[in-house]
């Protein structure tokens, strides 16, 4: 703006001068200002970086932390549930009194150890040899009083006499342990009448599927949901016409009334089992035409006329030979021969 200004006039130089001197004052205070600016800006952004670096991000990290054990828990929600389930039980703590009906040292000291990661406190009965005087009385007892049986044992055509009478003796060897073990049971004054105890045979095993919480969890539901009834199949054998479906508590298995047989699981109330006694002892009656083998039939029995809650149906036995047998607790017997039909062809 001040190429056309005569130089060599010396007030224009004098103005001239001035407004150029104040032009180069403005554009320095200018170019403070917006070093300065900028200075600022830049400071702000270290700050809000900074402040998110050592603020923000240890939450941001600690919530996805949270959000993966949230997602875990998730995953494990019905175990968690079972467990502070259990927790919360005023009982979880209280032993089960179990009663395992076996000869075999082996065989019952595996289940024993078996038994007892559920606290259950084992106790071994060791039943009559089934060639003993005792078991050989009893038979020829019960057949006098039975003639349908009498009538087959004496029959001369009949070639399978001593294989029948074998397993008589077995049938009535096992029986006989049941029925010592409910009577000690109903006699037992220290017991109270809705107290629980669980019997079972030296094959008995729990099912692979369940943890050890869920099995002490799903007994002790069990118990809750048959306290009516006084008894209950944890594993049972061939069930039927099973009715009254439920959920067991939080697992993903069910209960039902069921009709059924096996003795290799059970569980009695005192009053329930002085009951069972009782309707043994009409059933065994002379002229009833039950055969009175084993104690499981004697149950199968009393099932037909009063259904018994069966624990755990979905759980199929691992051994595919034995898929019916169904429930907490399997026979294993992969592991453990079955000694009734053992000698019978000889």
């Amino acid at each position: 703006m001040f190429h056309n200004i005569d130089t060599h006039c010396p007030c224009l130089q004098g103005c001239y001068k001035l407004v150029q001197i104040q032009m180069e004052h403005k554009f320095r205070l200018a170019r403070v200002q917006y070093f300065t600016i900028r200075t600022l800006i830049r400071f702000s952004l270290i700050l809000v970086v900074s402040t998110f670096v050592i603020f923000i991000a240890p939450l941001c990290l600690q919530q996805v932390v949270v959000d993966e054990i949230d997602s875990d828990i998730v995953l494990k929600a019905t175990t968690s549930m079972i467990d502070m389930d259990i927790l919360n039980n005023k009982n979880h703590n209280a032993k089960f009194e179990g009663y395992i009906v076996s000869r075999d040292k082996i065989r019952f000291n595996n289940t024993k150890s078996t038994l007892a990661t559920l606290d259950i406190n084992c106790h071994q009965y060791a039943p009559h040899e089934y060639d003993s005087n005792e078991v050989v009385n009893a038979v020829k007892k019960y057949v006098l009083c039975n003639e349908m049986v009498k009538a087959m044992l004496e029959d001369p055509a009949n070639i399978q006499r001593h294989s029948q009478m074998m397993y008589l003796q077995k049938c009535m060897s096992n029986r006989m342990a049941f029925f010592d073990l409910l009577h000690d049971f109903v006699d037992d004054n220290n017991i109270k009448n809705d107290s629980w105890r669980l019997f079972f045979e030296d094959d008995a095993d729990i099912h692979p599927k369940l943890k050890r919480s869920e099995m002490k969890y799903a007994i002790q539901k069990g118990m809750e949901l048959a306290a009516n009834d006084g008894i209950i199949f944890l594993g049972i054998c061939r069930p039927l016409d099973c009715e009254g479906e439920v959920a067991l508590g939080n697992l993903n298995i069910t209960a039902a009334r069921c009709t059924g047989i096996c003795a290799h699981a059970l569980a009695f109330t005192k009053w329930k089992a002085r009951i069972i006694l009782s309707y043994i002892d009409e059933l065994l009656k002379p002229g009833n035409s039950h055969r009175g083998d084993n104690f499981d039939a004697m149950i199968m029995e009393y099932s037909k006329e009063h259904k018994i809650w069966a624990l755990g149906l979905e759980l199929h036995s691992p051994n595919p030979n034995f898929e019916e047998h169904q429930g907490l607790f399997f026979q294993n017997r992969e592991k453990f021969r079955s000694f009734m039909n053992e000698g019978l062809n000889q």
